[in-house]
């Protein structure tokens, strides 16, 4: 037994030959193939949502909104508004320079312009020439490929797919000459007997047309606003993309009834209307005989148009993109020491492109996507689409470099952040099997302290001076790295400041508010030597990437003694040599004096009785002055502390 796979399910072999071999095999003609079939031709006719660009007849510009409309339908009533521009763009247009759209409630559309078609029998077609052109398809002048034409039609079906979509198609049509009037029911397959021919001095063309709803995948009986609001919106780029075409929209409603008309004789009025989304007046320009390209510095919108018609997708969009992308990412890259690809510069601007293509490609009968090749966007060998050096050059000089630059800094924020998660994971593991943290007792935050010891000697003084229940130590190991100037990633590296960080519950680029550490207090407990207040210097640098400890005084030095004197049973501690100098003569004779050489001098009653009655400086924003911590701590400015330190010694 045999199956044919059809997708969902297994087709039998034995059910197929029960069939009769015309129900397998089909012929459609064009009309039938084009209603059961309407991807190919005209889009989906199914509902879809979309956000779209939509003009505001109350604020006077374009606006976002989401809407719901069916792509086909749109592409039914743009085919015939398409026809009338490819005429405008024709040099015998017979004047055309005006043109009319007018859609009603009622379910009707009206495209008028005064270009005008000839009113002449078609020698080998046995009709008149605007009834060869509407009433049957694959019929178009734009068929001679050895001319060159820079207009929409391409395949000589658009104009007649309205007239297929329709219950009712009417076309009258006048050259100066004569005037013609026919009509199309039922999509087309019925041609009326009106046909009529008359003296006329004037010169347009008219189509009139009742679109088959049930066609199309709606309720719907009649157009919706959604769909009103697209038309006028499609009347308003018709007019921008054919520079002098004066456009007239109307949409009759006996509520809600309205008219606008556009005439544009810069591209850049109409780019004018999307203010708001781009600061119109910081655009920057360049222009040739084939396009006009604009760039904004901000927003992200990407609107093109090909021969008169819209089309924001393709070769003309990646053309100059690609160009703009490649070169802001080598200028920034040189000149901001940075790593940006040109991928990650396409979306941090907006472009407006109106481009002229000599006998344009498209993806498909809708022509949503450009597909000819930039090399063959124009016949002339003398031309290459280029864009211009000073051009660019203007781009690298616009507000783009600092939108990218803050787009990198916080994409580098971002990864750092990441980074940083992995690297706290990856030191907290190791914390848990280090010696180097003895942790409190008491679980409440505002009576915890941490004392940040250096060396394993001052381990065992610890253990039995403190008070287990709210003193907790951290003891390094060698002088602390100095980390001005480092980033969190860098600093995170470092094992004793990832140590600090998991200990105390800090986090990078947050505000640490004080309730939320660890512990309410993070005391440098180092000798009051020189090599001392190197290492608590050192200390302070990394918890200064952190300023609001300082600002809410979590910070401090624990002040040891650096002179005891005892006699008997009296004791006197001194913390600086000028207290002790200044006290020393009035001290007589019998005085023991002890000079202790950083913590590890004192001995266990000495440094229990420092510890449970502490002295401590805490430290102020204003100590943690950037300036100061640069002077001292910052790398590759040697000469120039060299210079400070003797200016301070002059002074």
């Amino acid at each position: 037994m045999f199956y044919f796979n059809n997708k969902d399910n297994n087709v039998n072999l034995q059910d197929m030959v029960k069939k009769k071999i015309e129900e397998i095999y089909r012929e459609m003609d064009e009309i039938t193939h084009i209603l059961e079939r309407p991807g190919m031709w005209v889009g989906s006719v199914k509902e879809e949502q979309k956000q779209m660009f939509l003009y505001n007849t109350e604020s006077k510009v374009m606006e976002t909104r989401e809407i719901t409309y069916i792509p086909a339908m749109l592409k039914v009533v743009d085919e015939v508004i398409s026809n009338s521009c490819d005429e405008y763009r024709r040099p015998t247009n017979m004047g055309l320079n005006k043109l009319k759209v007018t859609i009603s409630s009622d379910g009707w559309v009206e495209i008028e312009d005064n270009g005008g078609i000839p009113i002449v029998m078609h020698p080998t077609a046995g009709c008149y020439v605007p009834e060869f052109i509407f009433g049957r398809l694959r019929t178009s002048s734009n068929y001679n490929d050895d001319e060159d034409r820079m207009v929409i039609g391409t395949n000589g079906v658009g104009s007649a797919l309205a007239s297929v979509f329709s219950k009712k198609f009417i076309v009258e049509s006048a050259d100066t000459k004569n005037k013609f009037h026919r009509t199309w029911k039922d999509n087309m397959r019925t041609l009326c007997d009106d046909l009529a021919v008359e003296k006329c001095s004037d010169h347009y063309t008219c189509t009139k047309f009742w679109l088959d709803f049930k066609r199309f995948d709606t309720k719907d009986k009649t157009f919706t606003i959604d769909f009103v609001d697209i038309i006028e919106k499609r009347c308003i780029d018709a007019a921008a993309a054919n520079l002098g075409l004066k456009v007239i929209f109307e949409y009759k409603d006996k509520e809600n009834g309205r008219k606008s008309q556009w005439k544009f004789t810069k591209f850049d009025q109409y780019i004018d209307l999307y203010n708001g989304f781009v600061e119109v007046d910081e655009g920057i320009k360049f222009a040739d005989d084939m396009k006009q390209v604009w760039v904004y510095p901000s927003g992200n919108i990407n609107i093109g148009f090909v021969n008169g018609a819209e089309c924001s997708k393709g070769t003309h969009i990646k053309a100059v993109r690609n160009e703009i992308n490649t070169r802001v990412a080598e200028f920034m890259n040189k000149k901001n020491k940075i790593d940006v690809t040109p991928r990650q510069i396409d979306n941090k601007y907006s472009m407006f492109i109106c481009i002229n293509v000599v006998n344009p490609a498209y993806n498909s009968q809708t022509k949503e996507e450009l597909t000819t090749p930039v090399e063959r966007f124009s016949r002339d060998e003398n031309y290459t689409f280029e864009v211009p050096d000073n051009f660019l050059n203007k781009v690298c000089k616009s507000e783009i470099i600092n939108i990218v630059l803050d787009w990198y800094k916080q994409k580098s924020a971002a990864e750092d952040l990441a980074q940083i998660r992995k690297l706290n994971k990856q030191a907290a593991k190791k914390l848990l099997r280090s010696d180097k943290f003895i942790d409190c007792n008491s679980r409440k935050r505002e009576e915890k302290q941490l004392f940040v010891y250096e060396g394993d000697s001052a381990k065992a003084g610890f253990r039995t001076a403190r008070d287990p229940q709210t003193q907790a130590a951290y003891i390094m190991r060698g002088v602390p790295l100095n980390t001005y100037g480092m980033s969190a990633v860098q600093v995170m590296k470092n094992q004793v400041f990832s140590d600090m960080v998991n200990i105390l519950g800090l986090k990078w680029g947050e505000y640490n508010d004080a309730t939320k550490l660890n512990f309410n207090k993070i005391c440098i407990a180092s000798d009051a030597d020189q090599d001392g207040s190197k290492i608590a210097s050192l200390l302070l640098v990394f918890f200064n990437h952190f300023p609001e400890l300082f600002e809410q005084g979590i910070v401090c030095r624990l002040i040891s003694p650096i002179i005891i004197a005892t006699k008997g049973t009296e004791k006197r501690k001194y913390y600086t040599m000028k207290e002790f100098e200044k006290d020393e003569k009035k001290l007589g004779s019998g005085w023991k004096i002890k000079y202790c050489k950083g913590l590890g001098g004192l001995n266990d009653v000495e440094t229990r009785e420092m510890m449970r009655q502490p002295i401590f400086h805490t430290f102020t924003k204003d100590e943690m002055a950037d300036s100061m911590l640069r002077r001292w701590f910052a790398k590759g400015i040697a000469s120039e502390r060299k210079d400070m330190m003797k200016a301070d010694l002059e002074a």
